[in-house]
């Protein structure tokens, strides 16, 4: 017998071991079970349930990392209040350097570093006109921070009262000295990234209004 010959007959061999092999299973095969579709169904349900569930998820971060790279253009129009009197600037968008944060900042204003944690946003004719800008961490005790702020206040003066700012989601106390300056605490309650400002102006120049029109653009980055 040659080579040729016993490969070839073993291949038959193999064949007819396979067909009998597919002949016996074939016999054997039996109707599904309602119980055995219903668990079939059951576990394809639930197989794609788990995949949308996964692909929301992904979908989520995503959105959440879009949100904190977000892009911002490099100027934007402010309205505020200076003194009763309505104006409107361009203002640009400055990063600091000391917090993980940028903002826009109207022309007649600086952003810079006060000391770790602490940002000041200041009148470039008179930087005693200034806002202090210290970002919270996430999952800051807000009620313990509004009772810091009426106690820093109350080291100035006594007299604390309501500002009356516009501030959506925030509060805000202010103290005036006898010497008519202006101290005025305010706290965005922002629940991710919470800020506490404080304002330093006079009676003569109320800029509060452009320094919270201002602290409303700041955005934390992570």
């Amino acid at each position: 017998m040659t080579k040729w010959t016993s490969i070839l007959s073993g291949v038959a061999v193999a064949t007819l071991v396979l067909t009998g092999c597919g002949t016996a299973d074939k016999e054997e095969v039996k109707e599904p079970t309602n119980e055995e579709v219903n668990e079939k169904q059951n576990d394809s349900s639930q197989t794609e349930e788990t995949n949308e569930n996964q692909n929301g998820s992904s979908e989520n971060k995503k959105t959440n990392e879009e949100q904190s790279n977000e892009v911002r253009i490099m100027e934007t129009n402010l309205k505020y209040t200076l003194n009763k009197e309505s104006k409107e600037e361009t203002a640009f968008l400055k990063t600091s350097d000391n917090q993980p944060f940028n903002m826009y900042v109207l022309p007649e204003f600086e952003l810079s570093a006060e000391e770790p944690g602490k940002d000041l946003v200041f009148l470039s004719e008179n930087d005693a006109i200034s806002m202090r800008i210290e970002l919270l961490p996430e999952g800051t005790d807000l009620v313990e921070t509004e009772k810091y702020m009426k106690t820093f206040l109350s080291s100035i003066s006594e007299s604390i009262s309501d500002p009356k700012l516009q501030i959506e989601n925030g509060v805000s106390y202010e103290v005036v000295t006898p010497d008519n300056e202006v101290v005025t605490s305010v706290l965005l309650k922002n629940e991710k990234a919470p800020v506490l400002l404080t304002m330093f102006t006079t009676k003569e120049a109320d800029y509060r209004g452009a320094f919270l029109e201002m602290a409303k653009t700041i955005l934390a980055k992570k």
